[in-house]
C-alpha cells in the first residue's frame, strides 16, 4: 500500500532522511547549547533542520517556518496563506537523556489549519501520516497501516499522551 498523496510520500523520505541525520548524532557524543529561551540544542537539531530546510525547499516554494528559524518577523509571516511548519527534533531534552522519545515533524499549514503532517520517530523507525479528507496511517517497516482516533466509551480509562519534560501545572491538574 502507497500513500495517496505523492507530496506526502515526499514529506515522509524527508522526515526519514532527517530521522537518519538525528540518529547518527544520537548514537555519539553530542555538544548541548542553550537557546535564548534556555531550552536545549543539540547539533541534530540543527543537521535535521538544514535537512529539511534544503529538501523542502528542492520540491516548493512555500515557505519554512521551523523551531530552529522562528525569528522571521511577524509582519512577514502573517501574510503567508500556505506555509511549511516545522519542528525538525521535537522533544530535545529526550534527546539528550537518550530516551528514544523524540520525533520530526512536518505539517503543510494552509489558511490556518493543517492539511497533511507527518510525525517520524526515528528510533522507533516508525511514522504518522495525515492528510485532510484522505485518512491518517502508521508506517514501520515498510508497512503502511491505515489508523483512526476511536469512539470514547463510557467508563472507559482515557488514554493521555505528553511529554515527560513539559508538564505545565494545568495539565498536572487535569490529569
Amino acid at each position: 500500500m502507497a500513500l495517496p498523496d505523492p507530496l506526502a510520500q515526499q514529506i515522509l523520505r524527508i522526515a526519514k532522511a532527517a530521522g537518519d541525520k538525528i540518529m547518527a548524532i544520537y548514537e555519539k557524543d553530542f555538544s548541548v547549547y542553550e537557546k535564548q529561551d534556555e531550552s536545549p540544542l543539540t547539533e541534530a537539531d540543527l543537521a535535521a533542520h538544514k535537512l529539511i530546510v534544503a529538501e523542502l525547499e528542492a520540491i516548493s516554494e512555500l515557505p519554512v517556518l521551523s523551531e530552529e528559524s522562528a525569528d522571521i518577523p511577524w509582519e512577514e509571516r502573517q501574510s503567508w496563506n500556505q506555509y511549511w511548519l516545522v519542528d525538525p527534533l521535537d522533544g530535545t531534552k529526550e534527546f539528550i537523556k537518550k530516551n528514544g522519545e523524540f520525533t520530526v515533524n512536518i505539517a503543510l499549514i494552509d489558511s490556518g489549519k493543517p492539511v497533511m503532517g507527518v510525525v517520524y520517530a526515528p528510533a522507533l523507525e516508525t511514522a504518522y501520516i495525515g492528510l485532510e479528507g484522505k485518512g491518517a496511517w502508521m508506517e514501520k517497516n515498510t508497512s503502511l497501516t491505515p489508523i483512526s482516533a476511536r469512539q470514547h466509551t463510557a467508563g472507559e480509562t482515557w488514554k493521555v499522551v505528553g511529554s515527560r519534560s513539559h508538564q505545565s501545572p494545568e495539565i498536572k491538574q487535569l490529569l
